[in-house]
């Protein structure tokens, strides 16, 4: 048999096909070992795939996102851009590129040369951004910003000629910590580099009570030129202690304010709960009742076995002293002369040289003694103590002055305090007066705080009652709006109207 040496097609074929893909995989070795110097493939720096690309490279990608792009800042309708180098935003690419270059040298020659082939490179972990910032920088930028969109609130302003404030309009405020967080996250993020600085709204600041005295100055100074009398007003925030005295140390004539220091007398004189008889005298002192026999009633109650008024007259009197309201005194059951070899005491108050109002020889008081005594009663009343809790610890106060101000509040006359706040708001009050003078004092329960307000108005010889009531109400509303100033009181056609 002859046999043909010469390799057939199919050799030849195979052994093509076998020195190609020799060649094949060596030049794909080649390429392999040429990205084995550069950064592995799919690897991601602080988001950012520096994949097949050199250090060098990779540097500047990451500069170009991170150093030389702005972030924008977001604020209604105005944008700012921050450089990264306003907050001396930093990247620590020594670091960061370290990190890649283990990855890239403790790679399997032969497992990535396996995925090179197959475009399935060995899986590698991101690196994350290795940065850092100057926060006290960035809250200056911030804080620039806030001076310049901010919105300031504006304050009221008392309305001239009136007894009502201007009130003031709401403002915005940028919150720089609330958008610290976004802000500093935009920085740190290579695309989408914007936030929004949270804004919130302002509302306008409640009113010194500077401003009220103001207020009440400018429209009492009126009254005093055009009548030649005087106007004395004693306010005091309960929650506060800040206080308005304006006159509060002129005396006068104490008329149905000096009730309220009888019935006080009464409960510290009792060592027993009042009888029904006691309570009605106690009700018809301090509430509506034109005459004064309830009161005379009461002194001569506290006069003990004696059961003289006079006495009664005398102790309360003591109290008044001992409780350090030295400018008020009663010398004399109502409608009854000075008692025999008894004269008017010198107080500091009455013991001036000039006295601006005719006050009462036997029956003496100030609107600062008479606030004050309203406040202790407030604050027995409520569990905070004071200083009549102090100065009588043996008596039951809390309870006692709680009766007191329920009697006051069912003082209900329509006018002079009660006409200046909302017909829901309790005022616990006692008011009076004689030809000379009107006289109204209480305290006010409002939503925005509870507070003492006294009121005495003189004018020699003779006080009309219509030149009298309305400005009464007028400063009662003034003190109300002040203490409610987001829900002021306008007066009962305003609110019909509304």
């Amino acid at each position: 048999m002859n046999r043909n040496s010469s390799p057939g097609l199919g050799q030849w074929i195979t052994v093509s096909f076998m020195v190609a893909v020799s060649f094949f995989l060596l030049y794909k070795l080649y390429q392999y070992s040429t990205t084995r110097s550069y950064l592995p493939t799919g690897l991601t720096i602080g988001g950012v795939d520096v994949g097949r690309m050199t250090e060098e490279e990779a540097t500047e990608l990451l500069t170009s996102r991170y150093i030389e792009a702005p972030v924008t800042l977001i604020h209604g309708e105005n944008q700012f851009e921050v450089m990264p180098a306003q907050i001396e935003f930093t990247l620590d690419m020594d670091k960061m590129l370290l990190e890649a270059d283990i990855q890239r040298s403790s790679q399997d020659f032969w497992s990535g040369f396996w995925g090179f082939l197959w475009g399935r490179p060995v899986q590698v972990q991101p690196i994350e951004l290795a940065s850092s910032l100057n926060r006290e920088a960035l809250r200056n930028v911030l804080q620039e910003i806030k001076e310049v969109v901010d919105v300031p609130a504006q304050p009221a302003q008392p309305v001239p000629g009136s007894m009502s404030f201007q009130y003031g309009t709401a403002g915005t405020e940028t919150d720089i910590e609330g958008s610290f967080d976004d802000v500093e996250a935009a920085f740190h993020r290579p695309n989408l580099r914007e936030a929004t600085l949270t804004a919130r709204p302002k509302s306008p600041e409640r009113p010194n009570i500077n401003l009220l005295s103001r207020l009440l100055v400018n429209r009492l100074q009126v009254f005093e030129q055009e009548t030649g009398g005087l106007a004395g007003i004693f306010i005091l925030d309960l929650n506060t202690g800040e206080e308005i005295n304006i006159n509060g140390s002129e005396p006068v004539s104490a008329i149905d304010l000096m009730k309220i220091p009888i019935v006080l007398e009464t409960y510290r004189a009792l060592d027993q709960l009042p009888t029904l008889t006691q309570r009605q005298l106690i009700s018809d002192t301090l509430v509506v009742n034109p005459e004064n026999a309830s009161a005379n009633s009461l002194l001569a109650e506290i006069g003990g076995e004696t059961v003289d008024p006079y006495v009664g007259a005398e102790r309360v009197t003591a109290t008044m002293q001992r409780l350090g309201l030295v400018n008020t005194f009663i010398m004399a059951p109502y409608d009854a002369g000075m008692p025999a070899g008894k004269k008017t005491p010198e107080t500091p108050a009455n013991s001036v040289e000039v006295l601006r109002t005719n006050p009462s020889p036997t029956m003496q008081t100030t609107a600062e003694d008479v606030g004050t005594l309203l406040s202790m009663i407030y604050y027995c009343a409520t569990g905070q103590g004071g200083a009549l809790v102090a100065a009588f610890p043996d008596n039951d106060w809390q309870r006692e002055c709680l009766e007191i101000l329920d009697f006051m509040g069912q003082n209900k006359i329509g006018s002079l305090l009660e006409e200046g706040v909302p017909a829901e708001i309790t005022v616990a009050h006692r008011h009076g007066w004689i030809g000379d003078t009107n006289v109204d004092a209480g305290i006010v329960f409002s939503p925005g705080g509870d507070y003492v307000i006294v009121e005495i108005l003189y004018k020699p010889e003779w006080l009309e009652w219509e030149l009298s009531a309305p400005l009464m109400a007028d400063v009662s509303r003034a003190a109300y709006n002040y203490f409610n100033f987001d829900n002021p009181y306008l007066g009962e056609s305003s609110a019909a109207n509304n």
